[in-house]
């Protein structure tokens, strides 16, 4: 639970990690399995800690209706959403 409440409470933080490990820009879509291996790679590389495949599972399942709540994902399926986060808006070069 303690793991669950620091990603929530740190969400855009994550979405930033996620961003140096996966293309993600507004409007691009998000897959469920990505977030999964996110979050085993935040707590391992950012905060020291090792999670578990099945425990990333849930972890990603609880930050994924967050998400939602916050309308930052839009869901396409049960495993990909949309993300609607402006800040990630990819420059024209």
């Amino acid at each position: 639970m303690k793991k669950i409440n620091l990603l929530t409470s740190n969400h855009i933080e994550f979405l930033r990690f996620l961003k140096t490990q996966f293309p993600l820009f507004h409007k691009s879509n998000i897959f469920f399995r990505d977030l999964q291996y996110g979050v085993m790679e935040y707590f391992e590389k950012e905060k020291k800690s090792k999670v578990k495949y099945k425990e990333a599972e849930e972890i990603a399942r609880v930050y994924v209706e967050f998400m939602e709540k916050k309308d930052i994902f839009k869901k396409i399926d049960h495993q990909s959403w949309v993300l609607n986060y402006p800040d990630f808006t990819q420059k024209a070069s």
